[in-house]
């Protein structure tokens, strides 16, 4: 009985021990990931602000007519529908002969000989 009593105490300790280990290590995970952002902030430059325009320098934004636009999506529809034309509608499946193979074969696997 003493044997066993001197065999739970060491696995009580190697138990806390171990427990230890992997408690301290999420612990050490934990604080990594959360200040590695913060430490690669520091390194990032920062872009600087883009002036802004004074008000001499305002574009006015100008409009297409629905003229144009009819015009680029007429000349957008032809091109496409070019592409179309120039294709050959003749498919042509040629059958291939395929060497025989055993590795599926059900031949095997239902018949098998006892050579003894």
């Amino acid at each position: 009985m003493l044997f066993l009593n001197a065999n739970l105490e060491e696995g009580f300790v190697i138990l806390l021990v171990g427990m230890l280990i992997v408690f301290m290590a999420l612990v050490l995970l934990f604080c990594f990931f959360t200040l590695l952002p913060k430490v690669l902030n520091l390194f990032v430059k920062k872009p600087k602000p883009a002036p802004k325009p004074t008000t001499s320098e305002t574009s006015t934004k100008s409009y297409v007519s629905g003229e144009q636009m009819a015009a680029v999506s007429a000349a957008v529809y032809l091109f496409l529908e070019e592409a179309h034309d120039q294709e050959n509608a003749i498919v042509t499946i040629n059958s291939v002969a395929k060497n025989y193979s055993p590795w599926s074969s059900k031949i095997y696997v239902t018949h098998q000989f006892n050579n003894r």
